[in-house]
């Protein structure tokens, strides 16, 4: 009885190792994540303050040729003044739209999921191997970047309760190191009806 017993402890164990490492990579990735997304805040936070010095220095040159000409009220204003200043601040205008665009690309950048979660599909039962049952599961279409590791954590995520080695058997004719976008991978699922 000992004996049945310890291979089902080994193979828990392994599984629970599995789950560990996996849980352990998620967190280092998003911890990873989160350490990107803070300095890109930093970096936009001081992008903002320097534009901001920039605005009030401008503001203050403004207030200082306004004062300027209160004082010269013997010399006019021409035109060309006006139109100078006029450019100036459209210029500026521009700048800030410019910065502010980029700052929004980035902050998109940034923010958009690295893994797509994988919907599930319903897998179409496949033929009986000489009387067996037929494994019934999901369907996964590959994605740009994906990896077989990833689509089985993603699963698992979902509470799918498969390994990558119940995937690799389920396929045998894949190929995990060389997935190409638009290829099916089935996901065997033996909690479903």
């Amino acid at each position: 009885m000992t004996l049945a017993f310890w291979p089902c402890a080994r193979l828990a164990a392994q599984e629970t190792t599995a789950t560990n490492a996996a849980a352990v990579a998620e967190e280092q990735y998003a911890e990873g994540r989160y350490t990107r997304l803070q300095t890109a805040v930093e970096d936009l936070q001081a992008a903002q303050v320097r534009l901001q010095k920039q605005i009030e220095g401008l503001a203050d040159e403004l207030q200082a040729l306004r004062e300027e000409r209160e004082r010269a009220a013997a010399r006019a204003v021409t035109h060309d003044d006006l139109k100078k200043l006029w450019d100036r601040l459209q210029e500026l205008e521009r700048k800030r739209e410019e910065d502010k665009n980029l700052i929004l690309e980035e902050v998109r950048r940034l923010a958009a999921p690295p893994v797509v979660e994988p919907p599930p599909k319903r897998h179409p039962p496949a033929e009986p191997a000489s009387g067996a049952r037929p494994q019934k599961g999901y369907e996964y279409e590959v994605q740009k970047d994906d990896t077989l590791s990833a689509i089985v954590a993603a699963y698992q995520k979902k509470g799918v309760k498969v390994t990558l080695e119940q995937v690799k058997k389920a396929n045998p004719n894949l190929k995990p190191k060389q997935l190409h976008v638009g290829q099916k991978v089935f996901i065997p699922d033996p909690a479903l009806p």
